[in-house]
């Protein structure tokens, strides 16, 4: 009977000096390399400015962010539009102006309302029996 208990004792002790050496060599956060050389661990950032002449519109949540645009061709004439949402879209002119591809979520669209004549331009999308409206003005100040 002893010699069940120790033999127990000892897979038990050996188990746990197994599993306190792993528990040493895996660790997260900053790799050697960064702490050696004291710099951060790079990230990435989606809060970047878009290029000169873009404008974005974000789809959240089953809405346009903005909704309703007002564009000085002079300064910005592409708006760019990028579904974070977890449906699908199609995004149309109301009158046939521009359609986007199935959009999923992470994708981007861009139209350049520099090749139209200025005005105020509707659009949507369908999700469902649900229409999302937005919309564009080109106009000069008014």
């Amino acid at each position: 009977m002893k010699r069940n208990a120790v033999s127990a004792a000892l897979i038990v002790v050996g188990a746990f000096v197994v599993f306190a050496v792993i528990g040493l060599t895996i660790r997260s956060g900053p790799s050697e390399a960064a702490l050696e050389s004291n710099r951060k661990p790079t990230t990435t950032s989606t809060t970047e400015p878009p290029p000169e002449g873009v404008v974005v519109v974000r789809i959240n949540n089953g809405s346009f962010r903005p909704s309703n645009l007002q564009m000085d061709l002079t300064e910005v004439w592409i708006v760019e539009w990028v579904n974070e949402d977890d449906q699908t879209y199609v995004i149309q002119g109301r009158k046939g102006e521009f359609e986007s591809p199935p959009l999923e979520k992470g994708d981007r669209f861009q139209f350049d309302f520099s090749t139209l004549d200025p005005g105020i331009y509707r659009y949507f999308a369908e999700v469902g029996a649900q229409r999302i409206p937005g919309s564009v003005d080109t106009r000069p100040d008014q």
